[in-house]
């Protein structure tokens, strides 16, 4: 089988709008095997008549009260990007070199530029990074095969579908392709403890009485975080669903560690959740001891760059409680939140619009420092309690409105700055 593309709108009928004409005595509600969505409508993305079998077609599962979030979050931590430092003019910070399970960082992702699909290299990934105890087994402890048990919850961010594992006796390029079979442990529908299928050949690494540590990444040097992003469907992977447990971005939080004696402009350069180029200009003031957050959500950090020292002050980089909407959002009405800062199973539903913000809808012109402090395109939500790692848990549900439907920038924002 192939996949079928036509140009719609597709209208499905099953009755007469003449009672006495009747003919459909089995009217009812159309079924969709593995479910219906939106197509993603950005080149390089969508569907194109005649692209090759196996070619990307993306989409989110759902049409509308759609899941685009839904994330654990590992704690805030003011020095997750960078480390406090002296800074000097036009020169570029030193940013984190080593991944951390407790910040949830990754280093060295590649990914493909969505806008010219050049290859970027080096980067750091936010909300991207983990580490379990378990083993790789065909569900009996040391016999080889290709599912990852994970017997016990653990206090970092979740496993999610396309992540890249590694550990000792793992093929590098391994990775999580499903939630599997329960074979003895709970199920994995939380994204910790459970069990995943992996790719690759099937091997024994580590066992139940003696489990190793495995490292997950969304993405890694050789697999896009874009596409890691995504979960595949059918041989062809040829359908690509926007992954919810992978589509976690935050805006950054700079920290001085003195009062500084002059202004200092921090020009970020990263990418968003899709892989578009992104900047923002983050000013912390003078005579300021501050932290200041910014108001734009990355997921990928390239540089940070200040233009000054502001006198003998170090500042660190961090993440902060502000997180990115994945769709475009125009009022605190098509987004629901669910929210607990501590608890996996039951966050609860946000009934105040404090700390969310709407997306910005015109356009960034011009290379100026104000043109380069506008806020996230898509829109914001600032957690009202800071996130405890591997216990806080946030679901974001998203209705794209009617006028936004039909186009890119509707459901994704105007470009990036």
């Amino acid at each position: 089988m192939t996949t079928s593309a036509f140009a719609g709108p597709l209208v499905s009928f099953g009755q007469s709008p003449y009672s006495a004409l009747e003919y459909n005595a089995e009217a009812g509600p159309s079924m969709f095997y593995n479910g219906s969505g939106i197509l993603d409508p950005r080149l390089g993305f969508t569907y194109v008549p005649g692209q090759d079998f196996g070619q990307p077609i993306c989409g989110f599962l759902g049409v509308n009260d759609i899941v685009s979030l839904n994330f654990s979050l590992v704690a805030n931590s003011a020095t997750s990007v960078a480390a406090s430092a002296l800074v000097a003019a036009a020169t570029p910070m030193t940013l984190v070199s080593s991944s951390s399970a407790s910040t949830g960082v990754a280093t060295g992702v590649t990914i493909a530029r969505s806008d010219t699909n050049a290859l970027v290299t080096g980067l750091l990934a936010l909300d991207a990074y983990t580490s379990v105890s378990g083993y790789i087994s065909n569900g009996t402890s040391g016999t080889a095969g290709n599912l990852l048990i994970v017997p016990s919850a653990q206090s970092t961010a979740q496993l999610t579908i396309g992540q890249v594992i590694s550990g000792t006796g793992i093929a590098t390029g391994t990775t999580i392709t499903g939630f599997g079979p329960a074979t003895g442990t709970t199920a994995a529908g939380t994204g910790f403890a459970g069990v995943y299928t992996v790719s690759g050949s099937p091997v024994a690494a580590g066992t139940s009485g003696s489990p190793i540590t495995i490292t997950a990444t969304n993405g890694s040097s050789a697999i896009s975080g874009v596409f890691a992003s995504r979960q595949p469907f059918g041989s062809a992977g040829s359908v690509q669903l926007w992954n919810p447990q992978a589509l976690c971005s935050r805006a950054l939080i700079i920290t001085p560690s003195t009062t500084t004696t002059a202004q200092v402009v921090f020009a970020v350069s990263g990418y968003d959740i899709y892989g578009y180029p992104m900047t923002e200009n983050i000013i912390v003031p003078t005579s300021s001891s501050s932290a200041v957050t910014g108001l734009k959500a990355f997921k990928y950090i390239a540089s940070i760059t200040p233009s000054g020292s502001g006198g003998a002050v170090s500042y660190s980089v961090g993440t902060s409680n502000t997180i990115g909407l994945p769709f475009r959002s125009d009022n605190f009405g098509d987004t629901i939140v669910y929210y607990a800062a501590a608890s996996l199973t039951v966050p609860l539903l946000v009934t105040s619009a404090t700390g969310y913000t709407p997306a910005v809808t015109t356009p960034a012109t011009g290379t100026t420092i104000s043109t380069q402090t506008t806020g996230d395109v898509r829109g914001t939500y600032v957690l009202q309690t800071a996130p405890t790692s591997g216990s806080a848990r946030l679901v974001v549900r998203q209705s794209p409105l009617l006028y936004n439907v039909p186009t890119s920038t509707g459901l994704f924002g105007v470009t990036q700055a």
